[in-house]
């Protein structure tokens, strides 16, 4: 079990992402998430968001391809600069990204 709560996730998602989530991201977004959740977590992410979608209504997210992506039926190598794009603007919604991948302790305060 991840050490934050998914709503938490959920609202690094939003800030990093607030008009939703570009196609061009997907994949590299969800490398940089597989550092600290796992695949079961992230699923249950997307379910939040989905049941929540109502709270934002102006932001686009894809979850049928997030959702093929997840499960590996759709397979892409996510390229470095994909990826640094992705973790800047994680980084930039609070989300905890490390350049050398140690783990840290993050406590969620919601």
């Amino acid at each position: 079990m991840s050490k934050y709560s998914l709503r938490s996730v959920l609202d690094w998602l939003r800030a990093g992402y607030p008009e939703g989530i570009p196609d061009k991201d997907h994949f590299a977004l969800l490398a940089v998430l597989r550092r600290r959740l796992t695949d079961e977590e992230i699923e249950q992410v997307v379910a939040m968001s989905i049941e929540s979608a109502h709270e934002v209504p102006d932001r686009h997210v894809d979850y049928d391809t997030l959702r093929a992506i997840i499960a590996g039926i759709l397979n892409e190598e996510s390229s470095e600069e994909d990826v640094e794009r992705v973790t800047a603007r994680l980084r930039a919604g609070g989300w905890p990204v490390t350049d050398d991948n140690a783990e840290h302790e993050v406590r969620d305060v919601s």
